[in-house]
């Protein structure tokens, strides 16, 4: 249960960084876009061995993904 999780939460947190991630890509400033580059491809590549190791992760993923990608438009829509 605990690696369903982890699962989520990763999937989760990759996309709504990924929202800051493609917000960074259209500022002038390298640094902080190459940051969140490396904050998303850890959490992604997190996500990637847990998938892996257990196949039934596949339902938190998709869960994961739906759910961050809310949160980050919604938060970004109000900003």
């Amino acid at each position: 249960m605990w690696l369903f999780f982890e699962t989520f939460l990763l999937v989760f947190l990759t996309d709504v960084l990924y929202t800051y991630y493609v917000r960074a890509l259209n500022g002038t400033n390298a640094l902080v876009a190459s940051s969140w580059s490396a904050v998303v491809t850890v959490c992604a590549s997190m996500v990637a061995i847990n998938s892996v190791e257990d196949h039934t992760m596949l339902g938190a993923v998709l869960l994961g993904a739906f759910c961050g990608t809310y949160v980050g438009m919604k938060y970004r829509k109000e900003k």
